[in-house]
């Protein structure tokens, strides 16, 4: 598998349910990665009150590209980018509170790697 990609983990802080959800996501990185030892796979927090404040004054570097930013709509959600968070393609969308297992087989499937 030659080609990386980013995982991005879209939370707020006034989201109930993405708080344990953020365990959830870096553990499915850390399995990803040891259970397909190909896959060049990097994890990404975004917390969107803070990334849209950061892209609107320009403090600081964007993390994800904006149009990826104008487009989520609901937290949690977990987007699978082929490429990096500013310029990749999106591969697949999860939106709501999944258990890890739901998450880690549908990031697979979207990869199209051996369960």
């Amino acid at each position: 598998m030659a080609e990386p990609y980013t995982l991005i983990f879209f939370t707020a802080q006034w989201c109930a349910p993405a708080v344990p959800m953020v365990t959830i996501f870096e553990e499915t990185i850390r399995d990803l990665t040891r259970l397909h030892p190909g896959l060049e796979l990097t994890g990404v927090v975004v917390d969107l009150d803070e990334e849209e404040t950061t892209q609107q004054l320009n403090a600081a570097p964007p993390t994800v590209s904006a149009d990826l930013l104008e487009s989520t709509d609901f937290v949690p959600m977990i987007v699978l980018i082929e490429g990096d968070a500013l310029r990749g393609r999106e591969v697949t969308r999860l939106v709501g509170q999944l258990p890890k297992l739901v998450i880690r087989h549908q990031i697979v499937a979207a990869l199209g790697l051996a369960q």
